[in-house]
């Protein structure tokens, strides 16, 4: 059973994830996880933020796995709590129980189709050593450390990743993102940033988005960072510099397939530690994980061995 231990295995899940889905499916879906899973502990993340508390109080309860049950803000919460929690690093399982508006980190994963299949085939898996990201910027008053488990971008995406947010997700994730992203095109005035890259000043671009990417996915399937690997120790970074709405629509449909990193208007850095400020006028709006907790400048760096993944593809782990 790959040391499956249902007593020290917690299911942290958002009520409110998938526009309240999770939340009016509940008693079933705890009825047939407790059947799949055994007795394990079950607790509600309430509000924004409680996920990372919930975390922090299951291990300090003795859970040694984690199971994250919501999309990915709810996962982004979870990794957040465990890398804070003061447990070593690689000494916490994860898994991904995906039900989000998104789903883009589950992409990483094998039989993750959807949350119930996830179940299905934990208590099997093997777990593999994977890194993290730790975002440092500042929400206007006071510095933030944020971890992060998929991808942090600035730029359109921040603004994208608050419409979304803020809108009702009835037309299913991809339409609900394109639909977001459209309307982010439409309203966002292109920041001038300067990036540099361990230590490194690589330079200064007028962008519609750059990805500081542990993951490959973001933006309900978009695959922004193709080459990328989740436990290589390094973050791949994406630069897309501005052009018009028409560019930056047609710019996406390659991003899906993976295909743009060979353009004119894209650079592609890897590093441990990335540092973007911008310079003059318009602000770069920042997406960790599907939320939007402000604006840069900002320090990423990776945190590598940061946890012990469940169901991950071999593809999506080293080089």
């Amino acid at each position: 059973m790959s040391g499956w231990d249902a007593t020290t295995t917690s299911v942290i899940y958002n009520p409110h994830a998938a526009a309240g889905r999770v939340g009016r499916e509940w008693a079933d879906r705890e009825r047939a996880l407790r059947e799949i899973l055994g007795p394990v502990t079950f607790r509600a993340s309430r509000s924004s933020g409680d996920a990372a508390q919930q975390a922090r109080d299951a291990i300090a309860e003795g859970a040694r796995t984690l199971l994250s049950l919501g999309g990915d803000g709810t996962h982004n919460e979870v990794v957040h709590g465990i890398l804070t929690s003061g447990a070593a690093h690689g000494s916490i399982r994860l898994g991904i129980l995906p039900s989000g508006t998104g789903g883009d980190f589950r992409r990483l994963l094998l039989d993750s189709e959807d949350w119930l299949s996830a179940a299905k085939a934990l208590p099997t898996a093997t777990a593999a050593t994977i890194d993290a990201g730790l975002a440092i910027f500042s929400d206007g008053s006071t510095e933030q450390r944020r971890h992060f488990l998929n991808i942090c971008s600035f730029g359109v995406g921040g603004l994208a990743c608050s419409i979304v947010n803020n809108s009702k997700k009835r037309l299913g994730s991809k339409a609900t993102f394109f639909l977001g992203t459209l309307e982010a095109i439409l309203r966002y005035t292109p920041a001038a940033i300067r990036l540099t890259v361990d230590g490194n000043q690589v330079g200064t671009y007028t962008v519609t988005n750059i990805a500081v990417a542990n993951g490959r996915y973001f933006g309900a399937g978009m695959m922004v960072a193709p080459e990328a690997k989740i436990a290589d120790g390094l973050l791949d970074v994406t630069v897309i510099e501005a052009g018009g709405p028409l560019a930056v629509l047609r710019l996406i449909g390659t991003i899906y397939r993976g295909k743009h990193t060979t353009l004119d208007c894209v650079k592609t850095f890897r590093g441990a530690v990335i540092q973007a400020e911008t310079v003059g006028p318009n602000p770069a709006y920042i997406d960790l994980d599907g939320e939007a907790p402000g604006q840069i400048p900002i320090r990423i760096e990776v945190v590598p061995g940061a946890l012990q993944l469940l169901l991950l593809r071999p593809q999506g782990a080293t080089a």
